[in-house]
């Protein structure tokens, strides 16, 4: 799992993901932007961004599926671009 804040928006940090993770799929629930990376009915991992008072906070999580596409280092790495 992967926690981190950022000072950039939700949706900031949502779009800069879209830009360099392959397969994500996105989604809202109020104020929550959702995402999922990899199959649709599959995903290997679980993004969620919450909006705060400053900026964003930013959850990972493995999803169910035995896959790691992309590999977990790459997805630390864009999240960490995407953060700052």
């Amino acid at each position: 799992m992967i926690y981190a804040s950022s000072a950039r928006s939700a949706s900031s940090v949502a779009s800069c993901l879209e830009d360099r993770l392959p397969h994500v799929h996105s989604s809202r629930d109020g104020n929550t932007t959702e995402l999922s990376v990899g199959s649709r009915s599959d995903a290997s991992y679980f993004v969620t961004l919450t909006p705060n008072g400053h900026g964003s906070v930013i959850r990972v999580t493995h999803g169910a599926s035995a896959s790691n596409d992309p590999p977990e280092e790459e997805l630390r790495f864009d999240v960490a671009r995407c953060t700052t």
